[in-house]
């Protein structure tokens, strides 16, 4: 029973972290112009947005489900972020078009790791997607008399498995031949992720006005 329910969730989270979203765009951007370490706070920050998400689940409030208002809260908030993250990340290509050496730009333009850990807790948190895939996972795939102490290890896996998945990621993403490889084409990645982060932001605004 346990083997059963576990792999279970833990296929559909795998699942759901292998599909390219906001969160991925970031970490891919962040890792290219800012390295590594930067890269790396913000996977911490995605999954400490996405433990508290599982907490809640786990705890049983389902609070986005109960309260429409916080939820369509939520969601504008979210769509105004991913359009400022947008337009970041286009303004920001405008500049790249000038730094062919992406390695030299990820040793020039070191920020705080702060920074990153607060951007890719916001990415995450404001995704209600993920508050809501989580509750769902936690009903539909976990049975109601699974001891709290099966939730928790759950719990702890499935944010663990956001970390390492992110981080892996990162280290892939932010390795010197890649960045060196990406440098002439990242004004147009960086484009290319806005304008997508820009639709995703209309799509969900859209959606609200329905």
């Amino acid at each position: 029973m346990f083997w059963s329910e576990f792999l279970l969730l833990a296929g559909a989270h795998l699942l759901a972290l292998a599909s390219p979203g906001p969160d991925f765009l970031l970490l891919a951007r962040s890792s290219l112009r800012h390295g590594r370490t930067y890269g790396l706070a913000v996977s911490l920050g995605i999954a400490l947005a996405n433990g508290l998400y599982i907490a809640l689940a786990i705890g049983g409030w389902s609070v986005l489900q109960d309260s429409p208002a916080l939820l369509v809260a939520l969601q504008w908030l979210a769509s105004g972020y991913l359009a400022w993250l947008g337009w970041m990340f286009i303004r920001a290509s405008r500049a790249s078009a000038d730094w062919p050496d992406m390695v030299a730009i990820a040793h020039a333009q070191r920020v705080s790791p702060l920074l990153g850990m607060s951007a890719g807790f916001l990415s995450a948190l404001l995704n209600p997607k993920n508050g809501l895939f989580y509750f769902g996972l936690f009903t539909v795939i976990v049975e109601a008399h699974t001891g709290l102490g099966r939730k928790l290890f759950y719990g702890v896996w499935l944010a663990c498995a956001v970390l390492a998945w992110d981080a892996a990621l990162v280290c892939l993403i932010a390795r010197e031949k890649v960045v060196v490889a990406l440098g002439r084409a990242m004004p147009l990645i960086e484009r290319c992720a806005g304008l997508l982060l820009l639709v995703a932001a209309v799509a969900l605004a859209a959606g609200r006005l329905r």
